[in-house]
């Protein structure tokens, strides 16, 4: 302690003299009005310098860690593509002869900009249109599972229904036992949905996995839907009551994939030529 005071005393002066220069600095700035606006507008440019350096560093690394999540879902994707290829071609029959199908699907990486998950019929709006390949009817799935289908498009944005919409419905099976059904939004929890239409003398249970099935147009076959939380049978009910708990969380889309099977308007033709519908 006698250190410090033998140190204060000894620059007495230095420091009397930085005391009487903050005062007469003060005095500027608060006693005249152009100094204080040129001080203000300094601190605000320093001030403004730092938050965007803050800002730049934080949106450099947010940027690695979304593009790190994109590599790893193109990964995904292009192994789900080369699966589904394959099952293709084991399905032909040896006297038809089909071309090579490496590119039946076709995936375009697109931003969500506006999105609901609260009204009966949700929407979701896309930063890309006809301009960067997409059309209307494309499917459209998340990193985590199917998000829904492209409804309108203008040249540089797309309008979706959302899977969670009324009107949405998405062929869907039960993995572990090959059960298709249709999957569709209950109109409440933005978190669940129910699988409809599979037959009482099949046995799902709780915990099975959901995914896309082969009778969809407008998706390939396998992308993950979500996983059965509640099961129930009435005694005179030919269907189950499945709730599923979805994959995707609608409440925070931020990039998505839209995608386009070219070999949907062939099977659409065919499908109407026959039946008079189309999926």
């Amino acid at each position: 302690m006698g250190s410090l005071f033998r140190f204060l005393y000894e620059y007495r002066l230095f420091f009397l003299f930085v005391l009487f220069e903050i005062i007469s600095f003060w005095m500027v700035i608060n006693k005249n009005t152009k100094q204080q606006i040129a001080f203000l507008n300094s601190s605000n440019e320093f001030t403004a310098g730092i938050m965007g350096v803050s800002d730049a560093v934080s949106g450099y690394f947010g940027l690695v860690q979304e593009n790190e999540k994109l590599a790893g879902e193109n990964a995904r994707l292009n192994a789900l593509l080369v699966k589904s290829q394959q099952t293709i071609q084991k399905m032909a029959m040896d006297s038809i002869k089909i071309p090579e199908m490496l590119d039946q699907y076709t995936f375009i990486v697109a931003k969500v900009i506006n999105n609901s998950v609260s009204r009966p019929n949700n929407y979701i709006t896309l930063n890309k249109g006809k301009l960067d390949g997409i059309k209307t009817g494309m499917g459209i799935i998340s990193p985590q599972g199917v998000v829904g289908r492209v409804m309108v498009c203008s040249d540089h944005f797309s309008t979706a229904t959302s899977l969670l919409h009324s009107k949405m419905l998405i062929s869907a099976e039960i993995s572990r036992i090959h059960s298709s059904g249709s999957l569709k939004w209950g109109g409440n929890d933005p978190d669940r949905a129910n699988l409809e239409f599979v037959a009482r003398h099949l046995k799902p249970k709780v915990g099975d996995t959901v995914r896309t099935s082969e009778f969809s147009n407008i998706l390939p076959e396998g992308i993950h839907v979500g996983v059965i939380k509640k099961i129930s049978l009435k005694d005179d009910a030919t269907f189950y009551n499945i709730e599923v708990d979805l994959a995707t969380d609608f409440s925070s889309l931020n990039f998505v994939y839209v995608i386009e099977n070219k070999l949907k308007a062939e099977k659409d033709t065919l499908q109407f030529q026959t039946t008079g519908q189309t999926e």
